[in-house]
């Protein structure tokens, strides 16, 4: 079986909250592994939100995964675009529209 062990920080300007959560527990579903946080000692599983959350993970913080399984290596990308991208209906001052701004 395969198992990656990774280091990876925080990037999203609003760190883990419950919508990254969720779509890391997505792409992690639609891979063939086994994600684990490892912080603080204990083992976390990272299909659970709960789990997830109880991390507070927040821009700049550094966590330890490891992933078993034959996806493995894909799923460390998946999940690293995750932490690293703004969320994808995120909206910015700029890709706001003028009438959103008013109120």
């Amino acid at each position: 079986m395969k198992e990656v062990t990774w280091e990876s920080t925080v990037t999203n300007p609003n760190g883990v909250h419950c919508r990254v959560a969720e779509r890391l527990i997505k792409v992690i579903d639609e891979h063939v592994a086994t994600v684990q946080i490892i912080d603080r000692g204990q083992p976390i599983d990272c299909t659970s939100i709960l789990e997830l959350l109880s991390l507070a993970l927040v821009q700049g913080s550094r966590v330890r995964f490891t992933a078993q399984g034959p996806d493995a290596e894909q799923v460390v990308v998946a999940v690293e675009q995750v932490l690293s991208e703004p969320e994808p209906h995120q909206n910015s001052p700029a890709q706001m529209q003028p009438e959103a701004l008013k109120e």
